[in-house]
């Protein structure tokens, strides 16, 4: 017999196989997956207890209390992250200004909530990627822009350890915006000198972080943006030579005397 398809199809193969003499058919071989439940039967060397599963209360409870835990602390830190970044913003603005006081009081604060938050962290050290990360870019732009204006010299990683490595390094590309911002102002004083001095920290970073290799992220969009800012302010000091060589042209032709005619004395 072949093979059958369905057990309809096995009986009647077997019904119409010929009778001849001497053959006789004792059974037909139906394949197992086929054979109704009638023919054979499936028992276990155990019973299994019905009874409904049960859950450890207690277990759930403390899964429980630790999610609600955790949810109050990441709003505690988003919202004191958002006090801290505001801080940092303020003492950059401060510092624009020439208000170097109070961009202290303010940078001294946003370092008090960075530490204040520090145990959260310990804690539960993913919430750092997020609110705290941004915040430490915002305070490090300001430390670095303040150290900037008081020594003419970049930040150094060491004398802002709360900060992470891409942290620290996300916070001087921004800084270097605010010094595109702050070698403006001082082109409109023509204070070439001290254009100078920021375009030669921004082009001196530019070596420095085409050292690394970047993967796409977010400090990868910061580098791109830093060569748009050097020539921004390259651009700034081409201009105020032009504006220097055109006013010394001036200068000169007011000082000359204006050419004698032929035959004119002079007295």
């Amino acid at each position: 017999l072949r093979v059958s398809s369905s057990l309809g199809e096995c009986m009647q193969q077997a019904n119409q196989v010929p009778r001849s003499p001497g053959l006789c058919i004792t059974r037909v071989q139906i394949p197992i997956h086929l054979q109704p439940a009638a023919l054979y039967r499936v028992s276990f060397s155990r019973s299994i207890s019905m009874a409904a599963a049960k859950i450890d209360e207690a277990d759930w409870s403390k899964l429980g209390s630790f999610l609600k835990e955790y949810d109050e602390k990441r709003e505690t830190m988003i919202k004191r992250c958002r006090d801290s970044q505001k801080l940092a913003k303020m003492a950059i603005y401060s510092l624009h200004r020439g208000d170097l006081a109070q961009a202290d009081a303010q940078l001294r604060s946003t370092e008090a909530i960075a530490k204040e938050l520090a145990p959260i962290l310990t804690e539960h050290p993913g919430l750092r990627y997020g609110s705290y990360a941004a915040t430490m870019e915002e305070y490090v732009e300001a430390m670095a822009f303040r150290v900037f204006l008081r020594e003419g010299r970049l930040l150094p990683a060491g004398e802002v350890p709360l900060a992470e490595p891409e942290e620290f390094l996300g916070g001087i590309l921004d800084m270097t915006g605010e010094l595109n911002r702050w070698a403006i102002a001082k082109a409109t004083l023509r204070d070439k000198a001290a254009v100078q001095l920021a375009r030669d920290l921004v082009d001196n970073l530019m070596g420095r972080f085409l050292q690394f290799d970047f993967r796409n992220g977010t400090l990868r969009k910061k580098f791109d943006t830093l060569k748009y800012t050097l020539n921004k302010m390259e651009n700034t000091l081409y201009e105020l030579s032009l504006a220097d060589a055109l006013g010394m042209t001036r200068r000169s032709t007011e000082e000359d005397p204006p050419p004698r005619e032929a035959g004119q004395q002079h007295h």
